[in-house]
């Protein structure tokens, strides 16, 4: 695992490490980090409108109204039926904070036929948002009908336009926050993907006001990287959306498709593509290291490390277990000729069992693993993993942006991997602390 190694003495400021150059600047960056020292605002109520509803959230409150174009309407929870009756609108309280919900909505005629359906998946408000993740408790909402799938997602400060891609296909640029796809077959699932940047200076958070400072000294400083590129966080956020007339079906059809437990295997691994890679640092006595020489596959017995977590779901809870591996870095000199090898140690990969109920179960994977030959950054990365009892998952996580990192799913008896999200390294500078990260959520509205 090869990083930048450098001869000459480091300052610490906080958890950051800068150079004595950079000393008066780091000074200064205590006083400027006062100035943007404030806590993100916490909105008590969340609420967006589309055509088909308008929707109220709370942390433990979802408000639906809808358009009144029928006589009777039923609503109902995943499975429960919490209204029926001729006003269109519903409410529910005593819901968990941060949690998702999926809706079925019914109009029917005078005689409770079932005129058409539409579905929602939305979420609470989280009770506290988590600073280092925003995607986690994002509040992303998506609504499905006969012939149109939408988006909306809330606003993410820094940000003015986003991407879409269909299937890996890019479909549109808006600039809001909500996508409407009407070009859809009611027999197709589809991933949506919606990406954007944004510089760190708009970031909310004190830690990000110190981080883009000295992101900027390394992007200046680091050959090969440019100033602008390490201060440029990533976002990618992903929903996978089942068929649409199987969504549609009704409540009672859908009972039968409802699997009581799953085996869920997640892998997380990263990896240097090249097959040789030369030290940045001329001064260093090791030129080269052996790279992994391979592109994205979940399956490689190739990498710098591997985490795999199982989570078997029981009738009131789940057990957690998993298994982590580090490979070995090869020092070469100037020759290719060999020079020594190392393991890193795999103390700092760690997998927390966070929560288990009847509803969902949570878990925490952190990672942070060094070079054993030379003095270097880790590569780190943290996940939040929300894995609900009706098969839908929500799965968080931020990371380097370096080496190339790929995440994968499946259950345990499926032979193929489902992908979560794959990054390629941006260069092995940005494995460095004052660097930007790269965000990205993968979430599931299939049942």
């Amino acid at each position: 695992m090869l990083m930048s190694h450098y001869a000459f003495p480091r300052l610490k400021l906080g958890a950051v490490t800068i150079k004595p150059r950079h000393t008066l600047l780091a000074l200064g960056i205590a006083g400027i980090a006062c100035l943007v020292s404030h806590k993100r605002l916490h909105r008590a109520v969340i609420k967006t409108t589309s055509l088909m509803c308008k929707i109220e959230r709370k942390e433990d409150a979802i408000k639906l109204v809808w358009r009144d174009d029928a006589h009777f309407y039923r609503v109902f929870r995943d499975l429960q039926l919490i209204y029926s009756g001729a006003e269109p609108y519903a409410e529910e309280e005593g819901l968990t904070a941060g949690t998702l919900y999926t809706y079925t909505i019914e109009n029917m005629d005078e005689g409770k036929r079932v005129l058409n359906r539409m579905k929602i998946q939305t979420s609470t408000t989280a009770d506290k948002k988590k600073e280092d993740n925003i995607l986690l408790d994002l509040v992303f909402t998506t609504i499905v009908a006969k012939g149109q799938i939408s988006l909306e997602w809330e606003p993410i400060k820094g940000i003015e336009d986003y991407m879409i891609y269909r299937n890996g296909v890019k479909v549109g640029r808006v600039k809001g926050c909500s996508f409407n796809d009407r070009s859809i077959s009611e027999n197709q699932e589809y991933t949506y993907t919606i990406k954007a940047r944004r510089p760190l200076p708009r970031s909310e958070q004190e830690t990000y006001a110190v981080k883009s400072l000295l992101a900027s000294i390394v992007g200046a400083f680091k050959k090969g990287s440019s100033q602008e590129q390490a201060a440029i966080e990533e976002i990618t956020n992903t929903k996978k959306v089942g068929q649409v007339k199987q969504l549609l079906q009704s409540v009672e059809e859908s009972r039968g498709d409802r699997k009581k437990q799953r085996n869920w295997q997640l892998r997380y691994t990263t990896f240097l593509p090249e097959e040789w890679l030369k030290n940045p640092n001329l001064a260093s006595k090791v030129p080269y290291f052996k790279g992994d020489n391979r592109s994205f596959d979940p399956e490689s017995p190739r990498y710098r490390t591997r985490v795999d977590v199982t989570i078997q779901e029981k009738e009131k809870a789940a057990e957690i277990e998993f298994t982590k591996a580090v490979g070995k870095s090869e020092a070469y000199d100037k020759d290719r000729v060999f020079l020594e090898e190392g393991v890193a140690s795999d103390e700092d990969i760690i997998v927390k069992h966070v929560l288990s109920n009847k509803e969902k179960t949570t878990i925490q994977l952190t990672h942070s693993v060094g070079n054993p030959i030379i003095l270097s950054p880790a590569v780190d990365y943290k996940v939040i993993g929300t894995f609900y009892r009706n098969g839908e998952i929500n799965i968080a996580g931020y990371h380097d942006q370096a080496p190339h990192h790929e995440i994968y799913l499946k259950e345990t008896d499926d032979q193929e991997w489902e992908t979560l999200h794959l990054a390629k390294s941006k260069g092995l500078e940005m494995m460095a602390r004052p660097t930007a990260n790269h965000l990205w959520r993968y979430s599931t509205f299939t049942q």
